[in-house]
């Protein structure tokens, strides 16, 4: 491997690396943590470093997260063996054919630069990346359940989150919101329905969830993903 071909596979792996942090931060933001929290968890399970007893206690007591984490620690380790194979190939190369054309590698690093900030500029290109990692991440992590949940911001343990009602839930079953108490059983509130084409913004005690509606709820995370997922008994 010559230098300038080690040198352009060192980028891509930092392009792959900065990109995986971006994509398990967003999944992590999707199980309750906020956006701080959720980046530090990922950066210090890829480098094996900066737990402490508390940080490491957000991971292991959720069986999610801890199926997450698994997934960076495989890869962090994968990805740290690759960056040393290509460094000490580097180094090799070096000691015997000492060739490496500056302005070529200027014009790589331009070019990478170039892609990095276009993507900080460029708020939509990082809203529809995020929107697909969502998505995925959602199949992945509800992929067994009856209504898909879609977190959308969080505020330490509450969550606003969008459901896709293809369950209509036992405790919302042929009842008004108000007859369901969500609110004071769950803590849980309905801010907001689409009905098709129909958008229902201010939420009343006799409206009812509906098959097929999407709702925006506001709740500890861990008590709407119980009752939405809850299934009826028979």
């Amino acid at each position: 491997m010559s230098l300038n071909l080690a040198f352009l596979v060192l980028l891509v792996l930092i392009a792959f690396y900065l990109i995986f942090i971006e994509i398990f931060t967003t999944i992590f933001m999707m199980t309750g943590l906020s956006h701080t929290r959720s980046i530090f968890q990922v950066i210090s399970l890829l480098t094996n470093s900066g737990f402490t007893t508390h940080e490491s206690e957000v991971i292991v007591t959720s069986r999610k997260r801890r199926k997450i984490a698994i997934t960076i620690m495989i890869f962090g380790n994968i990805f740290n063996v690759l960056v040393l194979s290509v460094l000490v190939n580097a180094v090799i190369t070096m000691y015997q054919a000492p060739s490496f054309e500056f302005m070529q590698a200027i014009v790589i690093v331009a070019i990478f630069f170039a892609f990095f900030i276009i993507y900080k500029k460029m708020t939509f290109i990082k809203v529809r990346f995020d929107r697909l990692i969502k998505k995925a991440a959602n199949k992945w992590m509800y992929s067994k359940k009856s209504n898909p949940l879609l977190v959308l911001d969080n505020f330490h343990e509450f969550c606003i989150v969008e459901i896709k009602v293809v369950e209509i839930p036992p405790i919302l079953k042929d009842k008004t919101i108000f007859e369901s108490s969500l609110s004071n059983d769950y803590g849980i509130r309905i801010l907001y329905i689409k009905r098709g084409d129909q958008y229902i913004g201010y939420i009343e005690d006799d409206n009812r969830v509906l098959l097929m509606d999407r709702i925006i709820v506001f709740g500890p995370l861990h008590n709407i993903t119980k009752v939405f997922n809850m299934k009826p008994s028979h």
